[in-house]
């Protein structure tokens, strides 16, 4: 890459390029940002952000653009700012503010097209805040608050529009409960109780409409422990563990349907090179090639041909200007 990064996003953009924004080179905060182009097969730079961040959210809009919001300039300094990427110019405009600085929040896509921006802590305390961003308008929106102050929390778009919202730290305790965004209505509504109380996991979108979450910390210790959500049911079952205990990894869903779960620490503080993946309806996770280096806190996004790009990331005490394709194998 053109910078060490780690605490950065990497989104997909329309024609197959990577966005790359934002971060952390050592304990230095980015404003660059970089696009990695498969076709030429390197990194080039694009605009800068209106101002450093890292431990922000990235999500594509319906039309291609970009939106980065929160994160922090700072230790302990969060944002409330937002901007979008317009990959036609190569440039970053400016957009409404959310209601409140976020850090370890969450976003997720609406069906019509806003974006549902999730809980976090505000550098003072954890929020139930909800705010919906109109990307006509490029104006933030209250929307109906969780029924619980969430950070370090999960939400997956659901295909019936809904978004779902799964564990996470409430103040100082781990949550074991998830509800569910009725996007037409404003309204929240719960779901059974997860199988354990866990943050700093991952989550993703299974083929049958419902949702994998994986790892993360559980009491005071990384897990490898998974759980998955029934839309039929609304309850949660335990799956199938990891090979490995995981936190601060990536989770992504591959277009067979399948779910490549990869680096982050192990429960020692281990930074791992290790990616698995999950087959659902086997309920089983297969041993993967290992990435070149060990990578946690990277930022990794699907390629067109189905490889997943891994960018970055730390591995104390470096900091990783490196990045890696995964050719994931078929499903057997």
């Amino acid at each position: 890459m053109t910078a060490p990064r780690r605490a950065h996003t990497a989104t997909t953009l329309p024609d197959g390029r990577v966005l790359l924004a934002g971060g952390l080179d050592g304990d230095s905060y980015l404003a660059t940002a970089e696009v990695y182009d498969p076709v030429a097969a390197q990194f080039v730079p694009v605009g800068t952000l209106s101002e450093a961040r890292a431990h922000h959210i990235a999500i594509r809009l319906a039309d291609g653009r970009v939106l980065v919001a929160g994160g922090e300039r700072a230790p302990g300094a969060p944002l409330d700012s937002a901007e979008v990427f317009d990959p036609a110019s190569n440039t970053w405009k400016r957009v409404g503010s959310m209601r409140a600085p976020r850090i370890d929040h969450a976003a997720a896509m609406l069906s019509d097209g806003r974006v549902l921006v999730l809980g976090g802590y505000d550098g003072a305390r954890t929020l139930a805040l909800v705010d919906v961003f109109d990307p006509k308008t490029g104006v933030f929106r209250p929307a109906a608050p969780m029924s619980a102050p969430r950070a370090e929390l999960t939400a997956t778009a659901l295909p019936d529009g809904d978004v779902l919202v799964a564990a996470g730290v409430g103040g100082s305790a781990r949550l074991a409960t998830a509800e569910i965004y009725g996007a037409r209505v404003d309204r929240w509504r719960q779901t059974g109780p997860l199988q354990a109380r866990r943050g700093g996991h991952v989550a993703a979108l299974l083929e049958d409409g419902g949702v994998l979450v994986a790892g993360g910390i559980v009491g005071i210790h990384a897990v490898a422990t998974a759980e998955r959500w029934s839309p039929v049911t609304n309850a949660w079952t335990s799956a199938a563990p990891m090979h490995e205990a995981r936190f601060g990894g990536v989770a992504l869903g591959l277009p067979d349907g399948r779910v490549l779960m990869g680096g982050g620490e192990d429960d020692d503080g281990n930074t791992l090179a290790s990616v698995e993946i999950l087959d659902p309806a086997a309920n089983t996770w297969l041993a993967a090639a290992s990435l070149d280096s060990p990578r946690s806190s990277m930022a990794a996004a699907l390629l067109d041909d189905g490889s997943v790009l891994f960018t970055g990331g730390w591995a104390p005490p470096s900091s990783w200007q490196s990045a890696e394709i995964h050719r994931p194998k078929s499903a057997e």
